[in-house]
């Protein structure tokens, strides 16, 4: 006691019960307050946050996959400059280790299984900034390329400052998001998204919350009173996260419930969750209980006429759904920018192949066609044969008829296919692929088609 509060004050002190466990409560109140300040410091740190978030939008995805058998989740823990250190390396795209790892090692080898989604935990823009020194449109070329040689379209968030802006919370005020992306700052970001296999990716803005404050309710038992400082401003004590991870849990509900990716945005019209985001952590305000009046679980609310510029811009907006809590994905356009054509119907069309939920469907038959072309290529005697095996079995998953019902489109995914399968000169055994599909959920009320072209390969063959 002496050492704590000094002799004289000791002595006083254990005169009077009362005082001195005043006094100790005054100075352990001191000391949970100087404790809470070094956790709030060390929870804040930048690096800190985007690891929790990445842990945390991984739990969430294994959470959701945990519900499904039809879905795997596989982890590479590798840091975004990792990656482009690895493209800028290579020779070739196909001469890296991620290329290694999302393709030979899955299409080039027998019983391999093929990725249906890259999700990354990371927020990429067009330039460097302080606290990302990497060129992320080399990076995203790199990571097109892989994608589209997979079938696998990458998923990532946006940074603030791709448009033009120091946080998401600004797109909260009237500004005019398109004009933050012009000028010649944006000249390799638009010949990005003027790529073909720039379909293949996909980046989401605003950020999510990955994780509500730490409440003082009293429930730990080790007596530290600790209540999270969420109270700076910009919104930067709250462990936010890129919505590629709520992104991705769309893909597997919706996978898991029809084995089709059109429902992914929107609200579903066959009984699923179409693009709705129903479990993500949410905010109570202060005015009242805990669960009694809830903040959206976005650093920003976007109106229509914003989710549209984002969209515009080839972003995913996650929004607030209507009269709820829950955010939702209206939309779901790839970085690619649409090319413009003399006729409606080709540009509507050049729309439609932009989305992702429309890549997402086609890549998954390409799935099947690429493995039946490992995995068969040298039982057929012809292409012909080749050709006639594959139109039996897209077949399979299309009916023609108008009047199907949800299920039955559920079921049959398809409404024409048409199969052209061509030897290449020069190479015995291996076949050039031509696939017209037009799927059943027009949800654009366009009637339209798409065009998968790909090479039937025997295990050890490379792709072209």
């Amino acid at each position: 006691m002496s050492l704590w509060f000094g002799r004289g004050r000791a002595a006083q002190l254990l005169q009077d019960r009362r005082a001195l466990l005043a006094a100790l409560d005054r100075d352990i109140a001191w000391l949970d307050a100087l404790l809470s300040a070094q956790v709030d410091a060390i929870l804040h740190r930048p690096q800190l946050q985007r690891l929790e978030a990445g842990w945390r939008g991984i739990a969430y995805l294994v959470r959701i996959a945990g519900q499904s058998d039809q879905t795997k989740v596989r982890i590479l823990d590798v840091s975004w400059p990792e990656v482009c250190r690895d493209f800028q390396r290579a020779i070739e795209f196909d001469q890296g280790h991620l290329f290694q790892k999302v393709y030979e090692q899955e299409f080039g080898m027998p019983g391999g299984e093929p990725f249906g989604v890259l999700v990354g935990a990371y927020e990429l823009s067009h330039v460097p900034g302080a606290d990302r020194a990497t060129d992320d449109v080399s990076g995203l070329k790199g990571m097109a390329q892989v994608s589209a040689a997979a079938f696998a379209p990458f998923v990532a968030g946006a940074h603030p400052t791709l448009l033009g802006l120091e946080s998401f919370a600004e797109l909260g005020l009237p500004i005019d998001v398109t004009r933050g992306v012009s000028g010649p700052a944006f000249d390799r970001w638009r010949a990005l998204r003027d790529l073909d296999d720039a379909r293949f990716l996909g980046l989401t803005a605003p950020r999510v919350l990955m994780r509500p404050p730490w409440p003082d309710d009293g429930s730990r038992t080790d007596g530290f009173r600790y209540r999270e400082d969420v109270s700076a401003p910009d919104l930067s004590g709250y462990c936010w996260g890129p919505a590629s991870f709520a992104f991705a849990g769309t893909l597997i509900r919706a996978f898991d419930s029809f084995g089709w990716f059109a429902e992914i945005r929107g609200a579903s019209a066959l009984g699923g969750t179409g693009g709705l985001v129903m479990d993500l952590p949410q905010l109570s305000f202060g005015t009242d209980r805990p669960g009694i009046g809830l903040r959206f679980g976005t650093d920003v609310e976007l109106t229509d006429a914003i989710e549209k510029d984002l969209s515009d811009l080839g972003l995913i907006a996650l929004c607030r759904a209507r009269d709820t809590t829950h955010a939702v994905f209206h939309g779901n356009a790839s970085l690619q920018r649409p090319k413009s054509y003399d006729t409606q119907a080709a540009t509507a069309n050049a729309g439609l192949s932009a989305m992702l939920q429309y890549v997402f469907c086609i890549s998954r038959f390409a799935h099947y066609v690429k493995i039946i072309g490992r995995d068969r290529v040298g039982a057929f005697q012809t292409a012909e044969d080749c050709q006639e095996f594959l139109r039996r079995w897209l077949l399979e998953y299309s009916i023609s008829s108008d009047s199907a019902s949800n299920e039955q489109r559920a079921r049959f995914p398809l409404r024409e296919v048409d199969v052209a399968v061509r030897e290449l000169p020069g190479r015995p055994g291996l076949y050039s692929c031509t696939i017209h599909l037009r799927p059943h959920f027009q949800l654009d009320q366009v009637a339209s088609s798409f065009r998968l072209v790909t090479e039937l390969n025997a295990p050890g063959a490379r792709a072209a």
